[in-house]
């Protein structure tokens, strides 16, 4: 059988037949057209349906199983139903059983006699539970992972955003304490696990002096729940915020596996993005060890604004319910020492690119695609994707070593993430062994604890030429396809400058209680690195200028 082009008829849009709901009633199919197909018909090879669509093109219409269950999960009726649950929707003629199966099957769709398109699964995508199959514009079925409920995403850009910079457990506390006192009319926060007392105490005074809190939190994070969040729930709740967790299961299925997000909005133009929850050793106070971690505040409305609709289209999302917390132990304050080295830094003029997973997410392998002289990593860890599936991101880092980029990749050290048979000690070895094979300019080290003072490392983030990613996706399948993920990639020459001589000062790995004279005059890399460094000086000048 010959098929007509998609772009040139009607065709498959959209395909969801397997549903979170016990009986999939709710199961749709939705056509889409140029100009009105006139009578048309879905067949399955059990059982077909036929309907006309009044609607001039370009259009498009939902026909789903039952119209009642679909306006119960989607919030309103769709075009056509093929079961009769309400006078409201139009029922669509059938012959024969017309349900879709969710592991296999396949439909036609014929118009006024011509058969326009056709689709079968698993051919044409692999069916998953809660999973909605989309075409992208090319008329290609898309691989990105749509769960129900989730959003669309498409890129934007803003142009001359100012910002702060900051690392962890220098000096980031302070500038989030900062953005926190100084919220005035709302603070929006999403954040993965919350811990920390004193952000607690931050964030209830802010609501003792008016400020609308709202927090989105993760209700099942990897180990459940931290005892001591419960306490951090009931105290904002007694101050009046409004704290809600995403943790449904069953039928009231939240649309994305974790919420792993971390970032804050205030007052509708300032976005606090960092790699780190709100933990004691995420954000300790200066001169405390903790985790290695990035963060940015960022200033324009129009980036607020953006990452604003995001937090509250999933603050009202399906599987998100309000928090309940209860009296307890609080998180047990960081007491050893670190010596700081950097402080924040002011930087103006950025062009700013949020990144979202699960959609925007390729965003951050098209910066290192485009990149010409460096391409810095550290993150947590690196995993290839199961099955012989293949990491974009280390894709796209391997390639641009082939085309003569620098590339260094950090991975953390501590005990979990080099304990395993395939973690980052594993990993590092294998893409030194690349390297050396392929004679490329890509380098990998372990960050251990040890040599560097800090407790883990714990970002997420990218440096390639002039731009710099802070996020809170780790480089696995999961972050990047399943979770919420947030985070920026930033066009600023200081900003990337500013995160290259954290990453330079890390790569020497030399613990920050170690003092220079300890250190080989002829170690290059150390050089550098604090030749870089003492350039931080003049940035805590220029920060509190900024915040005269």
């Amino acid at each position: 059988m010959v098929l007509v082009p998609v772009s040139a008829g009607p065709y498959f849009l959209e395909i969801y037949p397997d549903t979170w709901l016990n009986g999939d009633e709710d199961e749709y199919v939705t056509i889409a057209w140029d100009k009105n197909p006139g009578t048309c018909t879905i067949s399955d090879g059990e059982g077909t349906i036929t309907f006309s669509p009044v609607e001039p093109g370009p259009s498009s219409c939902t026909i789903a199983r039952n119209g009642e269950q679909y306006r119960r999960v989607w919030g309103r009726y769709p075009s056509y139903e093929i079961l009769d649950s309400s006078p409201a929707v139009p029922q669509v003629s059938h012959q024969g059983r017309f349900q879709m199966g969710n592991k296999k099957d396949d439909l036609t769709l014929t118009c006024q006699g011509i058969t326009w398109d056709s689709v079968a699964w698993p051919e044409d995508f692999k069916p998953r539970t809660g999973q909605i199959h989309f075409r992208s514009p090319d008329g290609a079925w898309n691989p990105r992972v749509l769960m129900a409920g989730g959003s669309r995403l498409t890129p934007e850009t803003f142009q001359n955003v100012s910002g702060i910079v900051s690392v962890s457990p220098d000096c980031s506390r302070q500038v989030l304490e900062d953005v926190i006192k100084n919220s005035g009319k709302t603070i929006l926060l999403n954040i993965y696990e919350f811990t920390d007392p004193g952000l607690t105490e931050l964030l209830c005074d802010a609501c003792n002096r008016g400020v609308a809190v709202s927090v989105l939190m993760e209700g099942g994070p990897v180990g459940g729940v931290p005892h001591e969040e419960f306490p951090v729930i009931y105290a904002l709740n007694m101050a009046g915020a409004d704290v809600r967790l995403m943790d449904a299961t069953g039928e009231d299925h939240p649309p994305y596996r974790f919420n792993h997000a971390k970032y804050l909005v205030s007052d509708g133009h300032l976005v606090f993005l960092t790699t780190e929850n709100f933990k004691e050793h995420s954000f300790p106070h200066a001169g405390f060890a903790g985790n290695r971690g990035w963060a940015v505040v960022l200033d324009n409305e129009g980036l607020a604004q953006y990452f604003s609709d995001i937090f509250l289209g999933d603050f009202g999302c399906t599987g998100v319910n309000k928090a309940t917390g209860r009296e307890g132990a609080w998180d047990v304050p960081v007491t050893d020492s670190f010596s700081t080295v950097f402080a924040p830094m002011v930087f103006e003029g950025a062009i700013v690119t949020p990144v979202f997973s699960p959609d925007t997410g390729i965003l951050i392998a098209d910066m290192i695609n485009e990149s010409s002289d460096r391409v810095w990593i550290q993150q947590a860890y690196i995993k290839e994707y199961p099955k012989n599936g293949t990491n974009p991101f280390l894709a796209a880092a391997i390639n641009a070593a082939r085309r003569g980029v620098d590339v260094r990749i950090q991975l953390d050290g501590y005990y979990y993430n080099i304990e395993g048979d395939q973690d980052n000690d594993e990993m590092t070895t294998w893409l030194n062994t690349l390297a050396a094979r392929e004679n490329i300019s890509l380098k990998a080290k372990v960050l251990y604890p040890e040599k560097t003072g800090l407790l883990k490392v714990h970002t997420k983030g990218v440096i390639a030429d002039d731009k710099v990613l802070v996020s809170s996706m780790n480089w696995n399948e999961n972050s990047a396809c399943f979770n919420r993920e947030a985070g920026a990639i930033i066009h600023s020459r200081d900003a990337a400058s500013y995160f290259a001589t954290v990453f330079l000062l890390d790569w020497a790995e030399k613990s920050k209680s170690t003092s220079a004279g300890k250190a080989s005059v002829n170690d290059p890399e150390y050089i550098k690195a604090i030749t870089l460094a003492a350039v931080m000086i003049f940035l805590i000048i220029l920060y509190r200028r900024y915040h005269r």
